[in-house]
């Protein structure tokens, strides 16, 4: 044994989503830093266990495996739109483009029916010092700070306030400026695991690099996804690998080269 075999270092996870089985897929997602990375084992074992006379006890005489598997868990840290799309199983992400405009006389929003809470207007980014709020029809003009208070112009949140002339559940119209903005758009629950090919490239520090190879596998959140305020959110992830029957049925759990 040499000290060159103690093995430190990190990995990276490139996932191609559809490319199980030797399709083509989307390409190969690196899916970003990863403070903590595991390869986790699973055997499921039949235990026999024979009578021995002599002893006058059972005695284990025969161990029969009838399940393997094999999963890399690991923590991610870098939270773009694709990796939500896999957290929040989603089905792909789609851009949303917002253009800057006008929203002129824009209907559809009642105050709340308990009021000192807040609605959103339709578009987001409004600009300082355009929003107008009316009634339903344009007549009466609410006045900012005593009916109401913009509370933030991101994300278009409008605090309706008690003790001004806006009733509960008052129809309103608002109009205001706003820029444009560009969002990803992912659809929750969607799918609840995503399938593809994966790979697991591992850079030593000390000890060898080595490639792992996945032609069949799956990646779904693992437990709960918290979000901090204080430190980088970390959510952790579950790549099983499922046994390859298309590509190379000799390698079931894909190849690892070494060196």
């Amino acid at each position: 044994m040499s000290t060159t075999d103690i093995l430190i270092g990190g990995g990276r996870v490139f996932f191609n989503d559809g490319g199980q089985d030797g399709l083509p897929g989307n390409g190969y997602l690196d899916m970003g830093n990863i403070p903590a990375l595991a390869i986790q084992k699973a055997i499921t074992e039949i235990e026999h266990f024979g009578f021995n006379a002599v002893t006058k006890s059972r005695q284990k005489d025969l161990n029969i495996v009838t399940d393997i598997g094999m999963s890399l868990s690991f923590t991610v840290d870098e939270l773009f739109a694709e990796m939500w799309n896999i957290l929040l199983f989603g089905n792909g992400t789609t851009t949303q483009t917002q253009t800057a405009s006008t929203a002129t006389a824009e209907t559809g929003h009642i105050a709340p029916a308990l009021l000192n809470r807040s609605i959103f207007a339709d578009n987001t980014n409004i600009t300082a010092g355009t929003l107008v709020v009316k009634d339903d029809g344009g007549v009466a003009t609410f006045v900012l700070g005593t009916d109401y208070e913009i509370v933030n112009l991101v994300t278009g949140e409008i605090k309706i306030l008690s003790g001004g002339t806006v009733e509960a559940s008052e129809p309103l119209e608002l109009t205001y400026d706003y820029t444009g903005r560009v969002r990803e758009k992912i659809v929750p629950g969607a799918d609840a695991s995503v399938k593809g090919a994966a790979r697991l490239e591992f850079t030593a520090q000390n000890g060898d690099d080595f490639t792992w190879i996945i032609q069949n596998c799956e990646v779904k959140p693992d437990g709960d996804s918290p979000l901090s305020s204080t430190e980088a959110s970390e959510v952790s992830v579950i790549l099983n690998i499922l046994v390859d029957k298309v590509v190379n049925t000799a390698e079931p759990f894909g190849e690892v080269l070494q060196g």
